[in-house]
């Protein structure tokens, strides 16, 4: 799960700052919400169909999708509605060129994962353009920060060492505290733990020259959610990707496609 939701509208509480150094207090009561969450919110599987497509146009590009559910299309009917395609999809209409993409990954996938069972399909596949959707699930799993932290490093390692000329694009983590399914003090730990993680990445990735970690988006609307109440709909995904390609094209790092 990396479902992304939209940015804070108003600041943490300093309840929701201070969630993490209260845990250990507090876990019996964090591993009954946790339970009662699993058995309340419906599991939604990925996306049917192919996890490839293209948009047609003149000199194609390749983007490739890495990472958990959102990768997959959980939420969605299909994965033409999924963030990758969706991602493409804007892509294409920016550049007006033809892109194609594929997802590797799968709902659940930490960032242990990736590395230790999907390395080889990521390597195998062309690309211009990765789209790394990674990181919740090491939070929600309450994953230790340096071992996350490690396996990010390394992330990054093997991707530029695979598609060394491929401009790579990671989702900031999730604003846990706004997941409406969520209850307290569970939301406001899962959020801390996040944001702690994405503190420590963040400027691993953005250290490279090819990378961005995108910003949180500016706010949720009435319909960005899935019915989970957990994994983004149709129009969460849309927005997202939308908001992702946006912050990219600010930033400048896909001024390197315009010349392939």
């Amino acid at each position: 799960m990396s479902a992304h939701p939209h940015a804070p509208q108003t600041s943490p509480t300093l309840w929701q700052r201070s969630a993490w150094p209260l845990a250990m207090g507090i876990s019996p009561l964090l591993i009954a919400q946790g339970r009662s969450v699993r058995r309340a919110v419906p599991k939604l599987p990925p996306a049917p169909g192919v996890t490839a497509g293209s948009t047609k146009g003149p000199n194609p590009l390749r983007v490739l999708g890495v990472g958990d559910s959102t990768v997959v299309g959980v939420g969605v009917s299909t994965m033409d509605d999924g963030l990758i395609a969706q991602f493409s999809l804007a892509l294409a209409a920016h550049l007006g060129r033809g892109v194609s993409w594929r997802s590797v990954g799968e709902s659940g996938a930490t960032s242990k994962d990736i590395l230790g069972r999907f390395i080889p399909d990521v390597l195998a596949q062309p690309a211009d353009v990765l789209v790394v959707s990674l990181g919740a699930n090491d939070a929600k799993d309450l994953m230790p920060l340096g071992a996350t932290k490690g396996r990010f490093k390394r992330l990054l390692e093997i991707l530029h060492e695979g598609h060394p000329d491929a401009v790579m694009i990671f989702s900031s983590l999730p604003a846990f505290y706004l997941f409406p399914t969520l209850p307290e003090p569970l939301r406001s730990l899962l959020y801390a733990h996040s944001q702690a993680i994405e503190r420590s990445i963040r400027p691993l990735i953005e250290s490279h020259p090819f990378a961005v970690m995108s910003p949180p988006p500016p706010r949720y609307h009435d319909t960005f959610f899935a019915h989970d109440g957990f994994h983004p709909s149709v129009d969460g995904y849309r927005d997202w990707a939308r908001f992702a390609l946006g912050d990219a094209i600010e930033r400048g790092v896909l001024d390197r496609l315009s010349a392939r």
